[in-house]
């Protein structure tokens, strides 16, 4: 009785032609798919970078006009800041705004986003947090919002000074 495998030739050639064929395959980043794959993936790296530092572009203040005074670190459902937005209003117009943290700790202190009825001439007055992030909205507005935070989860940008 022989000792080797019944067909050894055959299944030797068949192993053979297979290592041929792989050797001879081009590498997978040199086939179209593969080339295809790595734009897409040169592409997503870099649209994520251009959109990191947009959005972590610090910014000045630009419109004084307008702060808005967020109720707590996020966004309404509709994609809207939550809290309110204050202006300053004389007989002459609408004054700058130079202190937007010291304006919402008024709004806080007033009770502007305690539990009042909306109808009341005397809102309770309320609690001002002990700290504020100031950030920056797409159009240079303040964005002052209760706690330490980072400006980019809010999709907003931080305050350059």
């Amino acid at each position: 009785m022989s000792d080797r495998m019944p067909h050894h030739r055959e299944v030797q050639d068949l192993l053979i032609e297979q290592m041929r064929r792989d050797l001879a395959r081009p590498n997978w980043w040199k086939t179209i798919w593969g080339r295809v794959t790595v734009a897409g993936g040169i592409l997503a790296v870099a649209g994520a970078g251009v959109a990191a530092v947009v959005l972590l572009e610090e910014r000045p203040v630009s419109e004084t006009s307008v702060v808005h005074c967020l109720e707590g670190p996020y966004r309404n459902p509709d994609g809207t800041l939550s809290g309110a937005a204050a202006s300053v209003a004389t007989p002459d117009g609408v004054i700058a705004i130079e202190d937007a943290e010291a304006l919402c700790t008024q709004m806080w202190e007033g009770g502007a986003f305690a539990d009042n009825d909306e109808l009341s001439a005397s809102p309770t007055p309320g609690s001002a947090p002990s700290e504020f992030t100031t950030c920056v909205t797409d159009e240079g507005e303040a964005a002052v919002v209760p706690g330490r935070v980072e400006c980019s989860v809010l999709r907003l940008h931080p305050f350059q000074d």
